[in-house]
């Protein structure tokens, strides 16, 4: 993202020491042992939880030590020794080329412990190695002049608004801080950083889940040549109809939809759509998608072709072409993302008559096109 990809959970640098094996050196088991001056220390930055402690070491490199109990006995101390047997693993940030600024472990740090505490739960710590390159990455772009894009934004804005939140107040601490105004968009991707770090993935796997939802929702917006305003309600709902079948369709379940015989007949071309819908992403993800959660989608497609005033089939538009490894194509005009999205044409948009023939409304015991029964 932004011109990088992290690697997920385990940056560049990992090296793992088991206890035991400190032990059979000689070392004190409780962590009490040589003194920093004599073997070398890692000073620390932030504790990061009862189990991990964001340090600098005698290089200037920033790294993120885990071990059972280590950030709680760091906690006073201003220096954890480099062969404390208490470390079991180390994580580096610090991309080659790319200086990670002073300033920046500290508001990195930050962002984790305000996080935990606005979202009520654990953010795992592998975030702040991950992160760090990120953002130090994008300073380094922005003072270079050049653009940072997220085609994903609006889609970021609807399903994570509250890791969103969280990251534009990291930007705003940027500036304070020293650095450059990074652009809104820089938001989106440090939220889906954060999507990751408190769900425990890598971070490729909420990037991926985005980029397909906007891929999906680009597609419907040509093939019914209808107005997804970015923010409107129409948008959100699709958004989250599709970010539910996506997530459902990776859990490998979905919800019993009893009314999906009458939707079928009631609405067959809203039916048809989201069975192309279903096909491309049981073809990105890999794994089958069921008719149930189909019917529910197709309700929402009904409605956007009753309110667009769309007659006749939909226009033909060929659905988006991603990649089987979930990535959208690349080449959409973004330049600032790897995962870019494909362009498409102009939309063929047909009009006529509000109520078209074979599109009645939805029965009325039909639930309604909101949020989808069991959606997240």
């Amino acid at each position: 993202m932004a011109g990088e990809e992290p690697g997920g959970r385990m940056p560049q640098d990992r090296t793992t020491r088991p206890r035991a094996q400190a032990r059979r050196r000689g070392a004190d088991p409780q962590g009490d042992g040589p003194s920093p001056a004599g073997h070398g220390a890692y000073r620390v930055v932030k504790v990061l939880n009862n189990n991990a402690v964001l340090v600098r070491d005698a290089a200037g490199r920033t790294l993120v030590l885990e071990g059972r109990g280590l950030g709680f006995r760091a906690r006073k101390a201003a220096y954890v020794a480099a062969d404390d047997p208490a470390i079991e693993a180390t994580y580096a940030a610090g991309a080659p080329g790319v200086p990670v600024p002073p300033w920046l472990p500290g508001l990195v740090a930050q962002l984790v412990e305000r996080a935990e505490a606005a979202l009520g739960e654990p953010v795992d710590p592998h975030i702040v190695p991950a992160l760090l390159d990120h953002l130090a990455f994008a300073v380094q772009r922005v003072r270079r002049g050049l653009p940072l894009e997220n085609p994903f934004l609006a889609e970021i804005e609807v399903l994570f608004p509250e890791e969103l939140a969280l990251a534009r107040q990291v930007l705003a601490e940027v500036v304070a801080a020293g650095g450059p105004p990074l652009p809104p968009d820089e938001a989106g991707f440090v939220a889906l950083h954060l999507r990751a770090a408190r769900a425990r993935v890598p971070v490729k796997e909420p990037a991926r889940s985005t980029a397909l939802v906007h891929d999906l929702v680009e597609w419907v917006r040509r093939r019914l040549g209808v107005a997804l305003r970015p923010g409107g309600l129409d948008h959100a709902r699709l958004v989250a109809h599709l970010r539910y079948l996506v997530d459902a369709v990776a859990r490998g379940g979905g919800t019993p939809n009893p009314l999906l015989p009458r939707i079928a007949e009631e609405f067959p071309e809203a039916m048809a759509l989201a069975r192309e819908l279903g096909e491309e992403i049981a073809r990105r993800l890999g794994k089958p998608v069921q008719p149930d959660d189909l019917g529910y989608v197709a309700l929402h497609l009904a409605k956007l072709m009753l309110d667009g005033g769309a007659a006749g089939p939909p226009s033909p538009e060929p659905l988006p072409a991603g990649r089987p490894d979930g990535r959208s194509a690349p080449g959409s005009g973004t330049t600032g993302d790897r995962a870019a999205v494909r362009s498409g044409g102009d939309p063929a948009v047909a009009t006529g008559p509000r109520e078209a023939a074979g599109r009645r409304r939805p029965p009325r015991d039909a639930p309604a096109p909101g949020p989808v029964p069991g959606a997240p």
